[in-house]
């Protein structure tokens, strides 16, 4: 079970301009070009400007996160109808805690944990290259391959499963998302585990992704992947010991997420 994503026909539409508009609410043509006029090797590995590519957005901590164009207009027309849900009222609200990262970025998280800096959930003492790359990749993605590097997806509100099961903090979220958020065209690409042949990550319920470009995205890294214009090299801790299993890494997600795409493209 491969995805089934590489049959899958996404058209998109090709703006006249590369320029982007600040206001993510405007009548201006969405840029929706697949790049965004960038080199697709640069792009899918997270290596260019998002200050000069994604439209800044700041979340409720303060920090400016940084998404595309589209994915931020159908971010917010989701927040504007989890609000008038009755679910949302006097509740805690969905906000953005991690959205597009550079390669930089990625690699900074990455060696903190291959060096230890970064606790892990189990400790790295006496462990081998291999088995500190192993503990890495159960949430972690290797620079180069994170889908945060596309600006189609973000992480919300807290970093734990437990925040969003039934009897947690985040619960009702959780669950106004499953049933809701692909009207937006919202998938969680790293759902429950044993769903994706017990491949790739383990399941993050606070990542959220936009489907109609993130799933063409996906095909791009394979296919620029198995032709090797997309390689690990030695610019990070460990990249020596990843091997293949990099590429099961990207491939292996919610097939939900396809689904999701097809049908939001539909209705569009």
């Amino acid at each position: 079970m491969r995805l089934g994503i590489f049959g899958i026909v996404v058209m998109f539409c090709f703006c006249g301009s590369d320029e982007m508009s600040s206001n993510p609410k405007s009548n201006k043509p969405l840029n929706t070009t697949l790049f965004l006029g960038l080199d697709p090797s640069s792009y899918l590995t997270g290596n260019f400007d998002s200050k000069k590519v994604l439209i800044a957005f700041p979340s409720e901590d303060g920090k400016e996160h940084f998404l595309r164009e589209d994915v931020l207009r159908s971010y917010q027309d989701m927040l504007d109808e989890f609000e008038k849900s009755i679910e949302s009222k006097n509740r805690q609200k969905i906000f953005l805690v991690s959205s597009f990262r550079s390669f930089e970025q990625q690699k900074a998280i990455w060696e903190s944990k291959f060096t230890g800096k970064k606790p892990m959930g189990t400790s790295i003492k006496g462990k081998s290259r291999e088995e500190i790359v192993d503990l890495i990749l159960e949430y972690s993605s290797a620079p180069g391959t994170s889908r945060h590097h596309w600006g189609t997806d973000f992480d919300i509100n807290f970093l734990e499963n437990e925040y969003f099961e039934t009897k947690g903090k985040g619960g009702f979220i959780y669950k106004w998302l499953d049933e809701k958020a692909k009207n937006f065209g919202f998938c969680q690409p790293y759902n429950t585990k044993s769903k994706r042949e017990n491949k790739g990550y383990n399941e993050e319920k606070w990542h959220w992704s936009y489907a109609p470009v993130a799933v063409e995205l996906q095909k791009e890294w394979i296919r620029l992947y198995d032709s090797s214009q997309i390689t690990m090299n030695t610019k990070f801790l460990g990249a020596d010991v990843l091997g293949y299993r990099v590429k099961d890494f990207v491939a292996y997600t919610n097939p939900d997420c396809l689904k999701i795409a097809e049908e939001y493209i539909k209705r569009k």
